[in-house]
């Protein structure tokens, strides 16, 4: 006799209350962002004031880059308890998500009006203000949240890439250097602290920060793009290439990155790959003098000509003085038989740069 399948009661199906409590209320239970968001959700749905879970189910809504939802969530709770400051530097920091700045820094100073002693509102309002180069204002929040937190790890880094931004490296130094004592897990600390060396001219010391940061933060496309522009400038272009290619693995959406690497993949010969990938950048950023020089160098390298002194009459046309492009389409005209246009691009080229023949040899070109 053939036996009916019993189907499973929807209650057994779905996660308990207490479950879906534990999902909403508990901070560290390992629940994901979307358990703790349909926890929260249940909560609500039961109790609609429930300020907590509103909180909680916007923080949820803002780390998925939901940051209009995480608002939604936010503003209800707030105006069920304006006097919570939790609420205000939470809707502060959804705000920043958005590059509402200004929203983001109201949001701030009303939760140090309400709390006055917490060293992360200082530090979140001030990296607001430098986002808005309102460096005097942000140094004095940054020095705040110090005072109140001696130990606070972040605030020395965000205080020692403001003082590099502005060319103070002793200063960004010693803060980069508190921030690494501190908490010597932070990748980024490195990764800045890695510029002022370089800035410096300490290759080693600033190589070996920047391994450190890539070893504690593999991610970090900035970090594998500022080393590959160290291997680049001292022509070690195959390890300059690994670089641009893991940075563009790790952030797929830098235009400045894909004609980096359109460049270097020109000078080891990758033309085709080249140009591919300077086609993609001008995709990213059209007309971009600096790219059309990079593809120029591989279609002139590649015998297309006519391409490239096109590519180099383009980037001209924006950046007059880029020696490279008046070189290269120096180059291009002397190949072509234009041997009067040729030593004029030549002589202005260099005029500007004495040394430019012996750059373009380092590029395969002469």
């Amino acid at each position: 006799m053939a036996l009916l399948a019993l189907s499973t009661p929807a209650a057994a199906r779905c996660p308990a209350a207490a479950q879906l409590q534990k999902w909403c209320y508990a901070d560290d239970d390992g629940s994901s962002e979307d358990q703790r968001i349909t926890g929260c959700s249940a909560v609500l749905k039961a109790d609609p004031n429930d300020v907590h879970a509103l909180a909680n189910r916007g923080e949820m809504f803002r780390r998925k880059g939901d940051a209009e939802r995480a608002l939604a969530d936010f503003n209800r709770a707030i105006d069920l308890d304006p006097k919570d400051s939790d609420l205000w530097y939470n809707r502060g920091i959804a705000y920043d998500d958005l590059g509402d700045k200004d929203h983001a820094i109201a949001d701030y100073t009303r939760a140090i009006r309400l709390n006055a002693r917490d060293a992360l509102y200082y530090n979140n309002r001030g990296n607001s203000l430098i986002d808005k180069n309102e460096y005097e204002r942000a140094m004095a929040d940054y020095d705040q949240a110090i005072k109140l937190d001696p130990k606070f790890a972040l605030a020395y880094f965000n205080r020692g890439t403001a003082y590099r931004d502005h060319r103070q490296d002793d200063r960004a130094l010693a803060d980069f250097d508190l921030s690494i004592k501190l908490d010597p897990n932070y990748g980024p600390a490195y990764g800045n602290r890695a510029r002022v060396f370089r800035d410096r001219g300490d290759r080693p010391r600033a190589l070996a920060d920047f391994a450190k940061s890539l070893q504690l933060s593999p991610n970090n496309d900035r970090d594998f793009y500022a080393r590959g522009n160290m291997y680049f400038d001292t022509y070690e272009y195959v390890l300059a290439l690994e670089d641009y290619d893991r940075s563009i693995k790790a952030n797929g959406n830098r235009a400045d990155v894909f004609n980096s690497r359109c460049f270097t993949r020109a000078i080891l010969g990758r033309l085709e790959a080249a140009l591919a990938d300077c086609d993609q950048s001008l995709r990213m950023a059209s007309n971009d003098p600096d790219t059309l020089d990079s593809r120029a160098l591989a279609h002139l390298k590649l015998g297309n000509l006519d391409a490239a002194i096109a590519d180099y009459d383009a980037a001209l046309g924006t950046k007059p003085q880029l020696d490279s492009s008046l070189y290269g389409r120096g180059l291009a005209k002397r190949k072509m038989g234009d041997n009067d246009g040729a030593e004029r691009d030549i002589a202005a080229a260099r005029a500007i740069n004495a040394g430019i023949a012996d750059v373009f040899a380092h590029y395969g070109v002469d």
